[in-house]
């Protein structure tokens, strides 16, 4: 199950399919051996002790929506129509290819590293790992209900396992 499967189409079914992490993290150490130069193998979210943090990529593949709006990254965009999003997913969306003839232009002007600062938060700022971590995914931090800086508590490592909350998403 995709950790990030409670925003969009899967959030009524996550906490039913969502793995423990003891099993992902079996998961993990039997596809390792398979990593070669043939095959990539990206381990999306799995539960982190120790790692610093990935980067976001927003903002470097963008991503169309049916009904023409465009986006920096759509995970954003589920995150904050989530109903404990602090963000509307109009921070993320530059414009409608149906609406908009400058749609190059909105997302070359939108630089979403410049407006927003991931890690700008006490945790992040004093931990030993931050010279070399990438902050997480700020798309979990929003579908967490907070705002873009906070920490990714879901993967962090500075953050204890036995502390780490799911987000209620869609919940009331």
């Amino acid at each position: 199950m995709n950790p990030l499967g409670p925003m969009g189409r899967g959030e009524k079914v996550q906490r039913k399919l969502r793995r423990p992490d003891e099993h992902m993290r079996r998961i993990h150490e039997m596809t390792e051996p398979f990593a070669t130069a043939d095959l990539d193998i990206a381990h999306i979210r799995f539960p982190n002790a120790d790692k610093p943090l990935s980067g976001c990529e927003a903002g470097t593949i963008i991503y169309v929506f049916a009904k023409g709006e465009v986006t920096v990254c759509p995970y954003l965009v589920f995150a904050a129509r989530t109903q404990v999003s602090q963000h509307p997913d109009t921070d993320f969306i530059v414009g409608n290819i149906f609406e908009h003839d400058d749609i190059a232009a909105r997302l070359d002007a939108y630089r979403f590293h410049d407006r927003w600062k991931v890690g700008n938060n006490p945790t992040c700022g004093s931990c030993k790992l931050s010279d070399g971590c990438g902050k997480g995914c700020p798309a979990a931090v929003v579908a967490a209900g907070e705002r873009i800086g906070a920490v990714d508590t879901e993967q962090c490592p500075r953050v204890p396992e036995h502390s780490r909350v799911l987000p209620l998403v869609g919940m009331s």
